[in-house]
């Protein structure tokens, strides 16, 4: 009884988790702002409508919040510096969720990588890169939405692009180049 009640507080936490961050259908996606209730401010302000926030923004709170820098490393190496290769640092720390490191072959739905970019020194942060699996927001990329923020958490930008999203340098390189069609490349040979 005291199993069962515990996997439905875990199932039900998931739950509430993948509501508050699902990715909304591409339509939505392409506007920038995600989800969420509320109103839109401006114009709109006398009529109770205000503007909800990015959902690049909501996510990195809630990274934030949920203490990424505490989530298990990659399974099988250690919890410090890798080296690293462009378009990510010189060295990176990497960070599983409980979903992507209990089962990091599959990636299931729900699985969240984190990986923090440092340069030569392994000191400066220069970005924090993020994949996370969430079903049906992108099926020819492997269902990931992609963000790359810079060390103070805003969203990363090449020109005028947000690279938040369905970024398509991300996944040109991951769809072609990682083994076992995930998209990932932490888990390629083990």
């Amino acid at each position: 009884m005291k199993r069962l009640s515990i996997a439905a507080i875990m199932c039900f936490s998931l739950l509430g988790i993948w509501l508050a961050l699902k990715p909304p259908e591409a339509a939505s996606a392409q506007s920038g702002y995600r989800g969420g209730s509320s109103t839109r401010e401006g114009s709109n302000s006398r009529r109770g409508f205000q503007k909800t926030r990015p959902f690049e923004d909501r996510f990195w709170n809630y990274l934030i919040s949920q203490k990424y820098e505490n989530w298990a490393p990659v399974p099988g190496k250690s919890d410090g510096f890798s080296k690293g290769e462009s378009p990510h640092g010189a060295f990176l720390k990497m960070y599983l969720n409980r979903t992507a490191a209990g089962n990091p072959k599959q990636l299931p739905n729900g699985s969240i990588l984190v990986k923090e970019n440092y340069g030569p020194d392994q000191k400066t942060l220069m970005a924090v890169t993020v994949m996370y699996r969430s079903n049906g927001y992108n099926p020819n990329g492997g269902d990931w939405y992609w963000a790359k923020y810079n060390p103070d958490g805003t969203i990363a930008r090449k020109g005028s692009v947000k690279l938040a999203g369905k970024v398509q340098g991300c996944i040109a390189c991951h769809g072609e180049s990682a083994e076992g069609n995930d998209f990932a490349f932490f888990n390629d040979g083990t």
